[in-house]
């Protein structure tokens, strides 16, 4: 007897979007450009004549056994890019809710490897 195997692909959609953002004290509009993965988001900045690249990660979660079983997980974010020209910019994003999601929406901070602070909102 022949067993026949079919394998289904699994398309999952990537969400995508921008995150708005200024430098403090010089008013330099920033956009960073996001996209959703199934473990991390990868995000893409300029700031002046550098490109930078990265990816962010949930900064914890927690899975809970007991009369529910579940995942509880923050809405606090850390984000490395990495520059062009040799400079960093790491950011602190706060999710509007705890989905995980960035295309819920938020607020955060970044911070320029030569000091400069951006503010960031989505």
């Amino acid at each position: 007897m022949r067993k026949i195997f079919w394998t289904i692909p699994l398309f999952v959609a990537a969400c995508s979007g921008t995150i708005t953002g200024q430098v403090r004290g010089t008013g330099e509009k920033v956009q960073i450009e996001f996209e959703e993965q199934l473990d991390h988001v990868l995000y893409k900045a300029r700031i002046g004549n550098e490109s930078f690249a990265g990816k962010a990660i949930q900064d914890s979660s927690s899975t809970s056994i007991g009369a529910w079983i579940g995942t509880t997980s923050t809405n606090s974010v850390t984000a490395v890019m990495l520059g062009d020209k040799g400079s960093s910019l790491t950011c602190q994003l706060k999710y509007a809710d705890s989905t995980g999601l960035t295309a819920a929406g938020g607020v955060g901070i970044c911070q320029h490897s030569d000091g400069r602070v951006v503010d960031v909102l989505w």
